[in-house]
């Protein structure tokens, strides 16, 4: 909740991206091409809310919907340069954003941040305990 939060708050002032095309501009950069279904399940929404969102970024350039070669009936969806050009000045904005925030805080807090931010990093490459078969 945390962590939401505080996302909302760095993207508050964000001039140039609606939210919910950041998020899924992001996504599209972690993880490359992908199918609506597959962006609406990672993005927990409808597949109808997902199509719509796709293609008001199609229409604005920052996406591109090709043919999926395995499934001739499915689109694959992919960052444009336009899109992964304005995902970054979004970032950017985002994180001028934040920094105010953080300038405030003294220094302890900001090492404690941190050594967060690597254990989260940590946590995220770690294999679920029912896969690993601990």
């Amino acid at each position: 909740m945390a962590s939401t939060r505080l996302s909302r708050l760095a993207t508050r002032n964000v001039n140039t991206l609606p939210h919910a095309a950041m998020r899924v501009l992001g996504r599209l950069d972690e993880l490359g091409q992908a199918r609506i279904s597959e962006l609406a399940k990672a993005d927990r929404c409808s597949q109808p809310t997902m199509s719509n969102l796709v293609q008001r970024l199609e229409e604005q350039g920052w996406v591109l919907r090709t043919q999926d070669p395995a499934d001739s009936r499915a689109s694959l969806i992919s960052l444009t340069d336009a899109g992964l050009a304005e995902l970054r000045s979004a970032r950017r904005q985002a994180g001028e954003a934040l920094s105010a925030y953080l300038a405030q805080l003294p220094a302890t807090d900001l090492a404690t941040l941190e050594a967060a931010v690597t254990v989260i990093h940590k946590l995220l490459t770690l294999e679920p305990l029912e896969a690993t078969g601990r």
